[in-house]
């Protein structure tokens, strides 16, 4: 009797089965690994535009201008804006201008809404929150930054040559009286 010395039909089979799942699972872990490369990427775009309205609304807070020979605080007037539209108390410096305390921006796919809060500090002294929400449209991905600024990153710390720049403390807290 002679032996036959090629392969059998189950043998083929059998092989192209064990190669299908290789090729499957290789498949599987490629179309992970790009899903995965995807989210990152859109969060990072989330993070980039959130960062981004962030560093805008403080530095619109922060702005300090000279005009006509007296200077203009942008916090002073985040500060009695709000959430609420207050009135100084006597003695404060006025509002200027009553700044938008809530927006929105669109950066690419990325919706960014930002809020600014006025409140009291921890002896009353003067404290903006600005919070900012990044959405990005195409995959939902979420982050939520936040921000404090007090008066006196703005105005020189009180001296005994220089009146007192930040609200007197008050029950209230600060922009809430």
């Amino acid at each position: 009797m002679r032996q036959q010395k090629g392969m059998t039909i189950v043998e083929v089979l059998l092989a192209l089965v064990i190669i299908g799942a290789a090729f499957a699972g290789m498949a599987y872990i490629q179309t992970t690994n790009l899903r995965m490369t995807t989210n990152a990427r859109l969060t990072t775009d989330v993070k980039a535009a959130a960062n981004q309205v962030l560093e805008q609304v403080m530095s619109d807070v922060l702005e300090t201008t000279i005009t006509g020979g007296n200077k203009y605080f942008a916090f002073n007037d985040y500060y009695w804006t709000c959430p609420t539209a207050l009135t100084p108390p006597t003695g404060a410096l006025p509002v200027v201008n009553r700044p938008s305390c809530t927006g929105t921006r669109t950066i690419g796919d990325v919706q960014v809404t930002y809020a600014v809060a006025g409140e009291s500090g921890v002896t009353g002294e003067g404290v903006l929150t600005v919070t900012v929400t990044a959405v990005h449209g195409a995959g939902g991905q979420r982050i939520t930054l936040g921000d404090r600024v007090t008066c006196y990153d703005i105005y020189p710390s009180p001296t005994s040559l220089a009146p007192e720049p930040c609200p007197a403390p008050k029950a209230g807290g600060g922009g809430r009286w």
